[in-house]
Formats: structure tokens, C-alpha cells, sequence
């Protein structure tokens, strides 16, 4: 997952020649670490297809006013340079797949059992 700022966003994310699952979070957010921290496990299995970033919306103000973030974790999938889905809260691992299985077509990634948090 790639951590980005205001000044790469528009590289990073609206040039993309993939979809784009964007986690705008804050780094003393239980809530954020924990729904990211599944969005990187997800990244590795969707490497190629999509593209996981991470943004701070605490260090990148114009982004996350742009896309009207207002509590954390927001998720946010674009593609072709538009926001597509949004997601607002603690996600878990099946809510976040099936937003990434929304733009492609890998289906069934079984749930990481018996995964470590720590």
C-alpha cells in the first residue's frame, strides 16, 4: 500500500491506469489501522489489478476536503479518475473485497485465518 500526499494524488490515484482503493485515515485511529491493515493483505492479492493507497488526512487537508472525507477510516474506490463507492468506518475483510471484486473479476479470496494483529 502506498502512502501518498496532496502533492502526488493526482499522479497516484486520478492518472492510474487502474482502479484505485484509497484509505483516507489518520495514524492514531484504531479504527483506521485495522481496516487498513486488511486493505494491505487484500493489496497482495490484488496486486496488478488495483491499487491500495494510503492517504493521512491529517497531512494531506486538500484531498480529503475535495472528497468530503469527514470521519475515518473512509474508503474510497476510483476508477478512470472518478470516485466510484465510498465506504465510512471500521471495514471488514469481506466488505472490503467485495468493493475491490466491484471493479474486477476475482471472486472468492478466502477469509486469512487465524491472522495475527499486532
Amino acid at each position: 500500500m502506498v502512502q501518498i500526499r496532496n502533492r502526488n494524488f493526482n499522479k497516484e490515484v486520478l492518472k492510474c491506469g487502474l482502479p484505485v482503493l484509497a484509505c483516507f485515515t489518520v495514524e492514531w485511529s484504531p479504527s483506521s489501522y485495522i481496516t487498513c491493515l486488511l486493505a494491505e493483505e487484500l493489496a497482495k492479492k490484488y496486486d496488478g489489478k488495483v491499487k491500495f493507497v494510503k492517504i493521512d488526512i491529517e497531512e494531506s487537508p486538500e484531498v480529503s476536503t475535495r472528497y468530503k472525507v469527514v470521519a475515518v477510516p473512509t474508503i474510497v474506490l476510483f476508477r478512470d479518475s472518478q470516485p466510484l463507492k465510498r465506504l465510512i468506518g471500521f471495514q471488514d475483510w469481506r466488505s472490503l473485497k467485495r468493493l475491490v471484486e466491484s471493479v474486477t473479476e476475482q471472486k472468492e479470496l478466502p477469509y486469512p485465518e487465524n491472522r495475527r494483529f499486532t
